[in-house]
């Protein structure tokens, strides 16, 4: 069996496993969904993973806002997201995963009724399900980079919202992985968007490239705090779509996201990239990063 956790390693635990669901906080064996909720029947539900750092999350406000947005976008109401810092620490806490690094993943569905494609009239209440899991940094991947592959875009046309109907991107990241892939780059009327669970970078000239914002790919929290490193140190960045054919010219990349953080790119396709190591621009602004999740630990403010 092949086990593609490209970016990070997790480890398994004898610890108890609690999850978060509708208010409670139970074992994961004991945790029940209705077979009518919408987010099973339909992936009719929005999602946030944040990386908790042993002792505080990195941009909570950041995930917060993103949570927001995706929920305002999908109309589906959900009261209580002001609460969510704080079940987080919370579900951290019972899991004592309090000085591991650890991943929350939390999913807000727009709950069970009858299923329709309309949404439920009268409205019901969502379902709201947390968990965490240790998963620490894998830095071998940081030393040596990633290769990633190259395959046309066949997501919706509502990449912006974070929903967990995330097929087209299951298919497409298994299909690079089964040809050696940890990621694939993808291409919509000739232009690189992003990944299947990232955000992508392109480095020519001393400049850094990346998609803008819109509709075609997620406003990743990584991504947002990698372009305000890059603006506020001198580096050269411009958001603006780039060709797919550009490739060949392009001499660093990397992928940004909250699991992996800044991740070298070696390889696209068959284009290997500079001299086949991590460039220097790279590694500059994952540096610049490691130092700013560093800075955001509430010890290092007292």
């Amino acid at each position: 069996m092949k086990v593609y956790l490209w970016m990070t390693t997790t480890e398994n635990s004898e610890k108890m496993d609690i999850v978060y669901l509708n208010g409670q906080f139970v074992p994961r064996d004991k945790a029940m969904i209705s077979p009518d909720d919408r987010g099973f029947l339909f992936g009719d539900s929005v999602y946030e993973v944040m990386r908790w750092y042993g002792g505080f999350f990195f941009d909570m406000e950041g995930h917060l806002n993103r949570l927001r947005r995706s929920l305002h976008e999908t109309r589906i109401a959900w009261d209580g997201i002001d609460a969510l810092p704080d079940l987080a620490v919370e579900l951290v806490n019972k899991n004592d995963l309090g000085s591991d690094c650890s991943l929350v993943y939390i999913q807000v569905t727009r709950g069970a009724a009858p299923r329709s494609h309309v949404f439920p009239d009268p409205a019901v209440p969502p379902t709201v399900y947390a968990s965490v899991r240790r998963q620490s940094m894998d830095t071998l991947l940081w030393e040596r980079g990633i290769a990633i592959a190259v395959a046309p875009d066949p997501r919706w046309n509502r990449c912006d919202i974070k929903s967990t109907a995330l097929l087209a991107n299951i298919l497409s990241v298994q299909d690079a992985c089964d040809k050696g892939f940890m990621e694939v780059c993808f291409v919509r009327d000739g232009f690189i968007t992003e990944g299947a669970h990232s955000n992508i970078f392109l480095v020519r000239d001393d400049t850094v490239y990346t998609h803008p914002e819109s509709n075609c790919i997620l406003s990743g929290i990584t991504r947002k705090n990698v372009i305000s490193l890059a603006l506020e140190n001198g580096i050269g960045l411009s958001e603006e779509r780039v060709a797919a054919d550009m490739i060949p010219y392009m001499q660093e990349a990397f992928i940004t996201n909250t699991s992996g953080e800044v991740v070298p790119v070696i390889r696209i396709g068959d284009q290997v990239l500079g001299d086949g190591t991590p460039g220097a621009i790279t590694m500059k602004l994952h540096r610049l990063f490691r130092e700013k999740v560093t800075e955001g630990n509430p010890v290092n403010k007292a």
